[in-house]
């Protein structure tokens, strides 16, 4: 369906065709007098087999597929668009949060509750085809890296769903060499229901309300009337539909805080070079530390997955999880501008602690003869996990279900309703909360 084709009224319109989009558009169409109505700004086609290969992230300006947005001191902040959202263009890592990192939660999220709403997605047979890497999978460099921290710290077993503080094989959703997207999972066979229509090539300029109450969305132009919108573009994408449509909630406001897993870089070079006669998966293995740190073995320079990237080697990232850096997104005459924040003293303890270590296990006996010793260099940029999250926070401004408070009509299910940070990326907690929020909006 085409922009020129929208109805002029439906029940429910999902805003995003991502990791969240798929699954509320699927669970709310099961009901059949129930229309839902799909938008997305991304392109028509779905992601092919091309671009949703693991051995690459088809992200480099000018992509179809992603959405480039301003940050205040330049570094490069991008998100998927179109069928799938990120998931069609995200590294593949799809690990469970540990069970600690939902102490804070709202009333609504048991335990139990949250553990069901993974296994949907990732136990054997799941909905995402999630696995974790084998052994023959593996880089050159995984190996060694997982053989240093075995030394000192548990290694997960493969098969176990939940990271613990030690090494944590990479858990990918996948379909051979391939990432499994949500729009493959969820949205794909939802599509014969007569009551489901998807509209791409359809940006959500505005959220429309009536005093109190949503009543429908403003797509370039057209206004389209509902009962219900939800927000599912993204916390960066969500940001700026609430901040374009001057909501009474909001207070006036022209900026919301997020959060963000900020990340330093340390590069070496390796005698096992850049040469890729098979291009492995980015990320494959990463080590939790007691003290909220993730260490991110990456397989290769990451200017062999993004073209027109330069050239800078290897790298292991050092990336403070908890409670991640404040920063905040604000709209501008063209579009969002994010501001990453400043990284504190106490967070630049903690990197400059991180980084000791990685550099101590770069020149360790595993890396003998295959690292040149003198080659460790850290990055000077403390840069971004592409993780932004938490600016409409449940518990604070909305409720456990996604619901704006103060608002009628609106519910937001993405990555702005996360009230805490996890120790792990956060992909497959969105999908975890999307799950648990759509069985609830069925039984309604």
């Amino acid at each position: 369906m085409s922009r020129d084709d929208l109805p002029s009224r439906v029940d429910v319109i999902v805003v995003g065709a991502g990791s969240a989009g798929c699954v509320l558009a699927e669970r709310l169409s099961r009901n059949p007098d129930r229309s839902v109505l799909l938008l997305d700004r991304g392109p028509r086609e779905w992601p092919s087999t091309q671009i949703r290969d693991l051995g690459a992230l088809p992200i480099a300006a000018g992509s179809r597929y992603a959405q480039a947005y301003d940050e205040a001191s330049g570094l490069g902040v991008i998100r998927g668009r179109g069928l799938g959202g990120s998931s069609a263009v995200n590294g593949g890592y799809f690990l469970r949060w540990h069970p600690g990192d939902f102490t804070g939660w709202p009333t609504g999220w048991a335990p139990d509750d949250i553990a069901a709403a993974y296994a949907e997605l990732d136990a054997p047979g799941g909905t995402m085809h999630v696995s974790a890497f084998s052994d023959d999978e593996l880089a050159d460099v995984v190996p060694r890296f997982e053989a240093y921290w075995a030394r000192s710290m548990p290694v997960r077993p493969s098969e176990e769903p939940w990271p613990i503080v030690g090494v944590n094989r990479v858990r990918s959703n996948r379909e051979g060499t391939g990432r499994r997207t949500a729009a493959e999972a969820y949205l794909r066979a939802a599509l014969g229901r007569g009551n489901l229509a998807v509209a791409t090539v359809a940006e959500v300029t505005a959220v429309m309300t009536a005093g109190r109450t949503v009543t429908g969305v403003d797509v370039a132009g057209t206004t389209v009337e509902c009962g219900e919108v939800v927000l599912c573009a993204g916390t960066l994408g969500t940001a700026a539909i609430l901040l374009r449509s001057g909501l009474d909630v909001l207070g006036g406001a022209d900026e919301l805080a997020v959060h963000e897993h900020r990340e330093v870089l340390v590069h070496y070079r390796a005698r096992w070079g850049s040469g890729r006669a098979v291009a492995r998966p980015l990320l494959q293995s990463v080590v939790h530390t007691a003290d909220d740190i993730e260490i991110r073995c990456y397989s290769d320079d990451m200017a062999n997955y993004i073209e027109g990237l330069p050239p800078a080697g290897p790298a292991v990232g050092v990336a403070v999880m908890r409670p991640g850096t404040p920063g905040s997104v604000r709209l501008n005459p063209s579009g969002l501008t994010i501001d990453l924040g400043t990284v504190d003293s106490v967070a630049a303890a903690r990197f400059e602690h991180g980084v000791a270590a990685v550099a101590e296990m770069l020149r360790s006996d595993p890396f003998a003869g295959e690292v040149d010793p003198d080659s460790v260099a850290v990055d000077p940029v403390v840069r971004t996990s592409q993780h932004a999250w938490g600016s409409m926070p449940m518990g604070e401004r909305t409720d456990w279900l996604g619901g704006v408070i103060g608002l009628h009509g609106l519910r937001i299910v993405d990555g702005s309703i996360l009230p805490t940070a996890g120790r792990s990326g956060p992909h497959a907690t969105i999908m975890m909360t999307a799950c648990r929020i759509g069985d609830r909006l069925v039984e309604c």
